[in-house]
């Protein structure tokens, strides 16, 4: 931390002078925030019965972004300010042509935000969102490409290959998408997109008629694999599952790259007891029960603590808290904490025991 930090916080708490001005600067401008970027929806877009697109225009110093990356999306929910993070799904020349962005979010059904901008959020609605940030981005050479989706991981290779038709037309990529929906998302789009890239192919596989992802189904579509640099982007069980089979198929590890979408499922996993979770600073003590485990994340929200979170599955790191004492796993690590203080991540942090937070 720097001296100038150091002293912002020990002066006023907060990280920054801005932030410390927020509340009193919203007596006059009620939309203005400390941190991140202002923006106007242009367009709330229905992709399909769960997906939509949020057209979005970003205030002129917004700093762009690369094809791949994700930014967080901040919005307020009954007088609580909520961030969820969100691959974009445009092109950065599209962007740079139109001052648009596009943001393409499936709906979670258990969930709080991604419901509410679905059916709230308009034309003409202010949103705040972040820089962009993400190294799930295009390799700087001209190998040939294989890109694997699962449902609304589609949404970084829609960038990709937009910005691929733009400035590469003639590199040669391969797109398996994975879906169970009668209308795969950008299903118009891709027809188009092989139109101006001769060398693009896009396969598309149901997974209700065709199963999920297996190595002959690979083979089958993409003879060459072991020849490409190749990109996963999905739900954990296909992301782990491709990489398994790309590797036992002579894809080097280091041509292997991927995107989760969605957390990380609870798995390998038990403790003897239920365990005492105490929120320290909110004096708030919940139980955890050992045979329905849930993230301290999952726990704080049940409470009404409202932790600050973003992207819920151990990317963006909003959700950062002190342990103050306990052990606690580490479902993307598969690791165990030790005892003592340390930092960790609510939304993947599992209480292995008794556990204390400075929240």
């Amino acid at each position: 931390m720097t001296k100038n930090r150091w002293l912002t916080k020990a002066l006023t708490n907060q990280s920054s002078f801005k932030s410390y001005l927020e509340p009193l600067a919203q007596l006059v401008r009620p939309k203005w925030q400390a941190n991140g970027f202002n923006a106007v929806v242009i367009e709330n877009r229905v992709e399909s019965e769960q997906v939509f697109s949020l057209i979005i225009r970003p205030q002129r110093k917004w700093p762009g972004f690369i094809a791949g990356q994700h930014l967080d999306l901040q919005v307020e929910i009954a007088g609580v300010r909520y961030l969820r993070t969100f691959s974009l799904s445009c092109a950065p020349k599209y962007q740079q042509q139109t001052g648009l962005i596009e943001l393409t979010i499936r709906q979670q059904e258990q969930g709080k935000v991604t419901p509410f901008l679905a059916n709230n959020i308009a034309a003409g609605d202010a949103i705040n969102i972040s820089a962009p940030r993400g190294q799930f981005t295009l390799p700087k050479n001209n190998q040939p490409l294989l890109f694997i989706a699962g449902g609304s991981g589609v949404t970084p290779f829609r960038s990709f290959i937009q910005e691929l038709s733009l400035s590469e037309p003639q590199r040669d990529v391969h797109l398996i998408y994975y879906n169970q929906a009668t209308k795969p998302l950008f299903a118009l789009e891709w027809p188009l997109l092989m139109n101006t890239m001769p060398h693009l192919k896009v396969t598309m596989i149901d997974t209700a008629q065709k199963g999920l992802i297996n190595e002959q189904q690979l083979l089958d579509h993409c003879k060459d694999l072991e020849k490409r640099v190749a990109y996963l982007c999905g739900p954990h069980g296909l992301i782990t599952t491709s990489r398994e089979i790309l590797l036992q198929l002579g894809v080097a590890e280091n041509n292997i790259h991927h995107e989760l979408f969605g957390p990380k499922p609870i798995e390998n996993f038990t403790i003897d007891n239920d365990a005492e979770v105490v929120f320290a600073s909110s004096q708030t003590t919940v139980n955890t029960e050992k045979d329905h485990p849930q993230t301290l994340l999952e726990l704080a929200e049940a409470a009404e603590l409202n932790p600050t979170s973003g992207c819920r599955m151990g990317v963006c790191h909003q959700c950062k808290c002190r342990k103050k004492q306990g052990v606690v796993y580490n479902t993307l690590t598969e690791q165990f904490s030790d005892t003592g203080e340390e930092d960790i991540q609510l939304c993947v942090s599992v209480a292995a025991g008794d556990v204390t937070l400075d929240l």
